[in-house]
C-alpha cells in the first residue's frame, strides 16, 4: 500500500513542475522525492513526495514518537538513524550544498538549545548571523516581537525555558536563511507567549521569500498560524495539504488516536 493519502486537489502543495516567475524557473524552497525515514525498526515516513515553496507556512503533526523531530532532522542535512530518497533545496541535493552555503539556506531550531558558553542574549544573537548582519533597528523589532528585548543583557544559558525558546527562534530569524525548520517551537510558551509567537511566525514567510516549517501539537493554534500541513500518523503513512483540509476531524483522529470536534473554531479532543 501507498504511503501517501494526499488530496487530489492540493493547492499549496507544489505542482508538477516548479513556477516561474518572467521566464525564470522557480525551484522550491524545499523538495522531498520518496523520502523514507526509520529508526528502531520502525518507518516513520515512507515514501514522502512533498515540496514547500516560498510564502508557505507548513506545521508537522504527530503523536509522540512519530518521528516529526527525525524529519526535521533529515530535512535539514543532519543525521537520522537510516533515510533514503532524495532532500533537495532549490532544486539542489542537500549533499551537494557546501556546509557554509547550506546555512545560507535553511536553520534548524531544535526543541531545546544547548549553551556551552556563557555569552549574553544580545552575543549570541550576534554570532547567529550567517547571511548578513542584520542591522541594529531590524534585530531590535524582533526582539521586541518575541518578547525578548529585556533579556538582552542576560546570559543565554539562564533563562527559562520559555525565554530560551524565544531567543533560538530569534537565532533562526537573524541567520537569514529563507527557510526555518522549527522543531515544536511554542512548547515551553505560555498562553500569551503563544499567541506571541504566532503572531510573529504568521507573518515571518512573506510571499515569494521565505517559509517554515514547524512541528507543533495544538491544531487550534496550528489553524491560526500555518498555511499548510503534514500529518505523521506513525506507521510511514502520511497525508499532507492545505490547513483547511487536514485540520479535520477524520484527519486529527487518525493522527493523534483520539476523537476530535470543532466548537466556535476551536479543536478539542474528546
Amino acid at each position: 500500500m501507498s504511503a501517501r493519502l494526499q488530496s487530489t486537489a492540493a493547492p499549496g502543495l507544489a505542482p508538477e513542475r516548479p513556477g516561474t516567475a518572467s521566464g525564470r524557473v522557480i525551484a522550491p524552497l524545499l523538495e522531498t522525492r520518496a523520502l523514507t525515514v526509520r529508526a528502531a525498526g520502525r518507518s516513520l515516513v515512507d515514501g514522502l513526495d512533498w515540496r514547500v515553496n516560498a510564502g508557505e507556512r507548513w506545521c508537522v503533526i504527530g503523536r509522540n514518537g512519530a518521528g516529526k523531530s527525525l524529519v526535521l532532522r533529515a530535512l535539514a542535512g543532519l543525521a537520522v538513524p537510516e533515510r533514503s530518497g532524495e532532500v533537495l533545496w532549490q532544486g539542489r541535493p542537500q549533499q551537494a550544498w557546501p556546509v557554509g552555503a547550506a546555512a545560507t539556506l535553511r536553520a534548524l531550531m531544535p526543541q531545546q538549545a544547548q549553551d556551552r558558553f556563557a555569552l549574553t542574549v544580545e552575543r549570541t544573537l550576534a554570532l547567529s548571523e550567517v547571511v548578513a548582519p542584520a542591522p541594529a533597528r531590524r534585530t531590535a523589532e524582533l526582539m521586541s516581537a518575541l518578547d525578548i528585548a529585556a533579556l538582552a543583557g542576560r546570559r543565554a544559558d539562564q533563562l527559562s525555558g520559555g525565554e530560551r525558546q524565544r531567543v533560538a527562534l530569534a537565532q533562526c530569524a537573524v541567520q537569514g536563511a529563507a527557510l526555518m525548520l522549527l522543531d515544536e517551537p511554542v512548547s515551553f510558551q505560555d498562553p500569551a507567549h503563544q499567541q506571541v509567537v504566532g503572531r510573529w511566525l504568521a507573518e515571518a514567510a512573506p510571499a515569494g521569500e521565505r517559509a517554515w516549517v514547524a512541528s507543533a501539537h495544538d491544531p487550534s493554534w496550528i489553524g491560526r498560524v500555518a498555511t499548510h500541513v503534514l500529518a505523521l500518523f506513525g506507521d510511514g503513512r502520511w497525508q499532507a495539504g492545505p490547513v483547511g483540509e487536514i485540520l479535520s476531524a477524520p484527519v486529527l483522529e487518525r493522527t493523534y488516536g483520539c476523537a476530535w470536534r470543532s466548537v466556535d473554531g476551536a479543536w478539542i479532543p474528546v
